[in-house]
């Protein structure tokens, strides 16, 4: 278990829902790296090892993102090369490259919500809607499980093969009997998610007991969360912090605060960690 995954659920649940609505709403680019330069570090801070297929990861979404939309979409002042009578833009190329940091952004952030948070806590956070709690505890868990169960099921069809190379028929056909097999699995875990179900609160007029609690530096961490949130909603909102992508590329205001508090926003996890790191080893040298 890692260092920011120990705070309140209220407290992490602020943090990502801050985190994922100031990355989707603030179209700059700026920003939109930011927000994916930081969930990168965070995973790596946290999970080491995931960092690198993370960072396989987003490339070939940013760079598709932005391909797909400077072939698809034709503003922009600044062409790049021309096809015809079809200008390919460098303002649409730079707009796809922007959306796909967010797109990115928000699926590593996502990502890394799975890895602080568990079902428990997401049924604690959303205890007002135990439909919506068991609804969204199964997402989370949904593609880390199914992945690792697919594995299994492969290294099963593997080891009945005996190591055999296989044609195009038989791969197909090992494909298909891999998703019986993991469609399976799902109906049978369907049947232990309903019996559970009342166990977990998911009832009328059942009490359910909170093992939360709520620290001063729980009540820290929030203060920061959302001074920083306020204050990047106000820029926002009030212009500082604008950039055009057509009909050219251009600054229009560019405010350092809202950078800066925004900074603080993203680096808040990572800082966490390495904090809890610095003061182990600490501990470790008075030894």
């Amino acid at each position: 278990m890692n260092a920011f995954s120990k705070l309140h659920p209220i407290t992490k649940g602020a943090f990502f829902l801050c985190a994922f609505v100031l990355t989707l709403s603030v179209n700059h680019p700026v920003l939109s790296a930011l927000s994916l330069c930081f969930a990168l570090l965070y995973i790596g801070v946290s999970s080491g090892r995931a960092f690198f297929a993370s960072l396989r990861f987003c490339v070939p979404v940013v760079a598709l993102v932005g391909l797909f939309n400077m072939l698809f979409a034709h503003y922009g002042m600044t062409p790049l090369f021309t096809v015809g009578n079809t200008d390919f833009t460098l303002e649409a190329l730079c707009y796809g490259l922007n959306q796909g940091m967010v797109m990115a952004a928000v699926m590593l952030w996502f990502r890394a919500l799975s890895y602080v948070q568990d079902s428990a806590e997401t049924a604690y956070l959303l205890r007002f809607a135990p439909k919506l709690a068991l609804l969204f505890s199964m997402v989370l868990g949904f593609l880390p499980r199914f992945h690792a169960k697919l594995g299994d099921i492969r290294d099963a069809q593997a080891g009945l093969r005996g190591g055999a190379k296989q044609d195009m028929k038989s791969r197909l056909k090992t494909a298909l009997q891999n998703l019986s097999g993991l469609v399976t699995y799902a109906l049978e875990s369907s049947i232990v998610t309903a019996d559970s179900m009342e166990a977990r609160g998911f009832r009328q007029r059942a009490v359910s007991h909170a093992r939360y609690r709520m620290t001063l530096r729980d009540v820290a961490y929030l203060i920061l969360i959302f001074l920083c949130f306020a204050y990047i909603l106000y820029a926002v909102m009030a212009g500082r912090m604008k950039f055009l992508f057509e009909p050219v590329i251009a600054y229009r205001s560019n405010d350092i605060l809202t950078i800066i508090f925004f900074t603080a926003l993203m680096a808040l996890p990572s800082a966490v960690e390495l904090w809890e790191v610095l003061l182990w080893k600490k501990s470790n040298a008075k030894i």
